[in-house]
Order: C-alpha cells, then sequence, then structure tokens
C-alpha cells in the first residue's frame, strides 16, 4: 500500500520575508514566506487538485493562473481546464512538463508522487480545511498571498471575501423578506458517515451556511456529529438537508425520523457535502439552492439542478384532478360561490383531513372551506389567503399533496379558528 502525503497546512501566521528589500525582485511583493516555506516569485502556472481550493482561487480572480486541475475539481466553469487525473493520483508528467510552478494538493495524494513533483522544484502545498469563519477568511488570505503577493494578493483576496459574505447577506435578507414570520426556521443538516447518521453542528462552516438561509441550526449542543432520535424528534426541523440517497434512506427507514413534520411535508432535500464545504462560487450555489427549496418565489429563473451531483432522484408527481372530475386549467375558487367545483375542492381537503366533516361537503364555500384551504395553504408553504387560487388548487389536487391526517390516518389535534368555534358560520347555512 502506498503511502500518503504528510500535508503541509497553512496557518493564519503569514509572514513576509525580509528579503523582500532585496535589490533584484521582479515585483516587490515577493518573495513571501507561508508558514514554513517561501515563495520566491509569483507563480504563474498552477495545477489544482483541491475541489475547494479551486473555488476560492477562482473566486478570488486567480483561476486565469490554472494550467490542470483534478477530475475531483468538477466545477463547471473551470471544465475548460485540462484535467491532470486525480487527485490522488495526478499525471505527474503532465504536470512536470507543463512547467508548473506551484500544486495544490489534498491530503489524499500520494506520498511518491509529491516527491516526484518536488524534486523538479515544484512547489507543492496543502490548504486546510476551514472550518469556522475565521479560519475561511484565513485561507483566502493565504491563497492572496501565494498568488498574488503580500500586498497585491492580499488586498484582492481580502476584498473578495468581503464580496463573499455581503452576496450571503443579501441572500439572508431575501430570504428573510419572503418568510411570513418572524420567527426563524428550525433547519439541520443530516449525512451518513460508517453506517451512523450525523448532523453537522453549530459554530462550523457548514452552520455558517444553514445561517444564511435566514435559519436557526437545531444541532446547538451536539457533540461529536451524533443524533440522539428523540432529540431531533423534539426539535422537530422545520426542513432537514442531506446529502444523499442513503441518508435519505436511513431517514425513511426509522419511525421516529419518519415522524418528523419535514418528512411528511416533504421539506427534504439533498445538498451533497462536497457542496457544502466549498467556500467561493459553489457556497453561492448551494445557498441560492437551499433558499429556492424553502422559498420558491426566491428561486431563480432558468436555475437547473440538472446534471448536478445535489438533484436527488425522484418521479414526478402526477395530478389526481381527473378523479374529482375537475378540470384546474385557469380555475380559481373564492369564498361565498357555490358550485360543482367547490364541492371537488371540498372533498379532497376532507380527504386529506382538512375538512374534519364529510357534511360540509356541499358546494358552498364557507368560512369552514376558507379556514380549511389557508391550512392547507399554511402546509404547502403557500401564502395563506383562503383563497383558492390555481397555484393553490394544483398543489391541492397533486398525488403527493401534503395531508392534514397523523400516521394513523387520523386528522391533526390542531383546528383552524373557524373549525373550533361553534359561532361561525357554517357551509350549511349558505344563502340562497
Amino acid at each position: 500500500m502506498k503511502k500518503k502525503i504528510i500535508s503541509i497546512f497553512l496557518t493564519g501566521v503569514l509572514a513576509v520575508s525580509s528579503a523582500v528589500m532585496f535589490s533584484g525582485c521582479g515585483n516587490s511583493d515577493y518573495p513571501v514566506e507561508v508558514a514554513n516555506f517561501e515563495i520566491k516569485e509569483q507563480p504563474t502556472k498552477i495545477v489544482v487538485l483541491d475541489p475547494n481550493a479551486a473555488d476560492i482561487i477562482s473566486y478570488i480572480g486567480y483561476d486565469v493562473n490554472m494550467i490542470g486541475r483534478s477530475d475531483d475539481v468538477n466545477q463547471e466553469w473551470l471544465s475548460i481546464v485540462p484535467s491532470f487525473g486525480s487527485a490522488s493520483e495526478p499525471d505527474i508528467d503532465a504536470i512536470i512538463e507543463g512547467n508548473t510552478d506551484v500544486v495544490f494538493a489534498t491530503d489524499t495524494m500520494n506520498i511518491d508522487s509529491k516527491e516526484l513533483i518536488e524534486k523538479k522544484g515544484i512547489r507543492v502545498i496543502t490548504l486546510s480545511e476551514a472550518i469556522t469563519q475565521t479560519q475561511l477568511q484565513t485561507n483566502y488570505i493565504t491563497l492572496g498571498k501565494i498568488l498574488g503577493g503580500t500586498e497585491a494578493g492580499t488586498l484582492k483576496a481580502q476584498n473578495a471575501y468581503d464580496e463573499l459574505l455581503s452576496e450571503m447577506e443579501k441572500m439572508k435578507t431575501e430570504a428573510e423578506n419572503a418568510r411570513k414570520s418572524d420567527i426563524p426556521y428550525e433547519v439541520c443538516y443530516l449525512y451518513t458517515e460508517g453506517g451512523q447518521l450525523k448532523m453537522m453542528t453549530s459554530n462550523t462552516y457548514c452552520d455558517m451556511l444553514l445561517g444564511y438561509t435566514g435559519s436557526v441550526n437545531v444541532a446547538v449542543n451536539v457533540t461529536n456529529n451524533s443524533v440522539e432520535f428523540n432529540t431531533l424528534k423534539v426539535a422537530n426541523p422545520d426542513y432537514i438537508f442531506y446529502d444523499s440517497e442513503e441518508t435519505l434512506k436511513f431517514i425513511n427507514a426509522d419511525d421516529t425520523l419518519k415522524s418528523l413534520d419535514a418528512v411528511k411535508k416533504k421539506k427534504t432535500f439533498m445538498i451533497t457535502k462536497e457542496e457544502m464545504n466549498r467556500q467561493g462560487n459553489t457556497a453561492l450555489e448551494t445557498l441560492e439552492k437551499m433558499i429556492g427549496f424553502m422559498y420558491p418565489s426566491l428561486a431563480k429563473q432558468g436555475t437547473s439542478t440538472e446534471d448536478t451531483v445535489s438533484k436527488p432522484e425522484t418521479t414526478e408527481a402526477k395530478s389526481v384532478a381527473e378523479d374529482y372530475k375537475i378540470d384546474l386549467k385557469d380555475l380559481k375558487l373564492d369564498y361565498e360561490q357555490d358550485n360543482d367545483n367547490v364541492r371537488a375542492m371540498q372533498q379532497r381537503l376532507f380527504d386529506l383531513g382538512y375538512i374534519d366533516d364529510n357534511e360540509n361537503v356541499t358546494g358552498y364555500y364557507g368560512d369552514v372551506t376558507k379556514a380549511a384551504v389557508k391550512a392547507f395553504q399554511k402546509n404547502s408553504d403557500i401564502e395563506e389567503t383562503g383563497t383558492a387560487d390555481n397555484k393553490t388548487l394544483v398543489a391541492l389536487f397533486m398525488e403527493d399533496a401534503v395531508s392534514n391526517k397523523t400516521d394513523d390516518g387520523k386528522k391533526s389535534e390542531e383546528k383552524s379558528d373557524s373549525e373550533s368555534n361553534s359561532d361561525e358560520k357554517s357551509e350549511t347555512s349558505k344563502s340562497e
């Protein structure tokens, strides 16, 4: 078995070599001393094997210096850069023949490959994973300093980092404005590791991303990323993000997890750990996906998850409108209408548990029906107007429409005001 490299992890202690003042230097920003090594001249040809380093490098603007990448660097905008093999087994000949200055590797790179590359005078650098926001800023500054020099590179990297956070703040504000309540949603990110279900904890980069959706991570007091199912049941997050189909199967196989509101209401969405760990353009794309899922009105027009690793395999839900003998095309139903379409809608609401008594399936759109429509809209993240606009009707008659029944088939204990108030006008009290 081949050995793995002992990575040169970059730290926040960045110092400029005193040799910067020596005569004969083409760029006064060099040489640059980073951690325990020195970069004598500005790198103009770099090979990036680490996908997260590639994300940051391209966001700062130094991707123009990339002459090669690993297959693991799969960002679409970097696809034009030639592939130099995998991150663990790169094409050494291509790296050497390309007169490469610096290789940004992962800690999976084979030590023999590293030694062969460094014998040719090519620096191999492994960037440490940023767990916190402070470490993220350090990585930006470190890469900027290596690729652009002490002053110019640092300034360029700091500006890019500030821009990244500014874009995230804008997206967070949009999400908070789209939320109907002042109370933030509670969310979590689940993944499987070693056959066990894990949860991303607070005070991590993943937690930071979840926070920028305008939500609160429920994993506040979780240790070692372990998941206590009963604790998660008490927290009962509004949305669950997960890393893979394996994790989704894990969730659906457990009775406690299946009982969570997010699972029952289909408020679960797959975002791979790879996407959650990247810290440049991909971070903004990931945040955009999560916010777009939580707030459909904010989903970017023309944005598609086709051919991305985050798209779960799903079957398209079908409409059951034909079973109820109702034509939904351009249909809108409103308070005090009295017709067969209202009756069909009431029957569907009754079947899903939003109308408690079948005697209220009368064809008349009264208070009980209005309350039932509002309850369905609330559960379906549709504006709660009580009016059955076309968007509401289409969602209501989908095969996978959100039910208001518990797992045992009974109606939820939570009732709307008009159902619980006997003084409210009933469906049978319609005027002629």
